[in-house]
């Protein structure tokens, strides 16, 4: 399996890892089940291959920290693999939004341990074990208004500390509540190994019909529905925002919010299907 991953064996270890197939929700869960019930080594490889795309995503947004984006992935794949053991399908939520805590976590412990950088503040602290805590609870990160609120602390005081804990730029984005399997590849293809390595024309190409196609499809969307997938993943003008950002912007709760979004992506998948790319 394709889990470490040298500079020069990069350009193939993309190559191999974009052939895994992105799991949909029973598979994840019959695979996780098989992990926590029977200890499968087979199935615990299948949940981890299928994810470590996800993980070259996250790693990309940290490079220039003093590691390399191979160094990074490492990281990254040890968090994911580490993940695969402490995820329980019976809470009901995906092994993609939960092993992104997982995997950056991983890779922040290995920036600041190059950088020689150690958590100092007493908060800081107490704010690793109540990240953890509400990981494993509710299978996402906490925003910093809920660690506030669970500290009994200002937002303010959050924040600063959060800085002891995180290198300069985080990946706010998570894989929040997906249904969108099929959405998923097309981001992670078109965004995946961009500035990586240097694709050949066509492939450049290929990738640029891909996200028009995207976009089209996007706009035979209702006007809400845009806006709700350009917000969760980044697309357009947006910046990435979670399902609750968007229910304080968009004035409707959370629960709303992820209907419209699974809606959309329903939509959006059979518009995506029945368009072909241009020859």
């Amino acid at each position: 399996m394709f889990r470490s991953v040298s500079d020069r064996g990069l350009k193939h270890y993309l190559e191999a890892i974009s052939k895994y197939p992105i799991l949909t929700k029973e598979e994840e869960f019959k695979l996780a089940r098989k992990v926590r019930e029977k200890k499968d080594e087979d199935a615990k490889e299948k949940l981890i291959c299928s994810n470590l795309r996800i993980v070259v995503f996250i790693a990309k947004k940290f490079r220039n920290q003093g590691l390399t984006l191979s160094e990074l992935i490492n990281a990254g794949n040890e968090g994911l693999i580490h993940a695969t053991t402490k995820f329980d399908e019976r809470k009901g939520y995906r092994f993609n939004t939960y092993s992104v805590w997982w995997v950056k976590r991983s890779i922040y412990d290995a920036i600041n341990a190059e950088r020689g950088i150690v958590p100092k503040s007493f908060l800081a602290k107490r704010i690793q074990s109540k990240i953890l805590k509400f990981v494993q609870r509710s299978g996402r990160e906490p925003t910093v208004e809920e660690l506030a609120k669970t500290l009994q602390v200002d937002e303010g005081q959050v924040s600063l500390a959060l800085r002891e804990l995180i290198p300069p730029y985080s990946l706010d984005e998570t894989f929040e509540d997906s249904e969108s399997p099929y959405l998923e590849s097309v981001i992670l293809d078109i965004e995946g190994s961009d500035n990586l390595i240097t694709p050949p024309p066509d492939e450049i190409f290929k990738k640029k019909v891909q996200k028009e196609r995207l976009l089209h499809a996007l706009a035979k969307l209702e006007p809400r529905e845009q806006e709700i997938l350009k917000r969760n993943f980044g697309l357009g003008d947006f910046d990435v925002h979670s399902l609750e950002d968007i229910s304080r912007i968009m004035n409707i709760t959370r629960e709303r919010v992820r209907q419209i979004k699974e809606n959309a992506l329903r939509k959006l998948k059979i518009v995506m299907s029945r368009r072909k790319p241009r020859s």
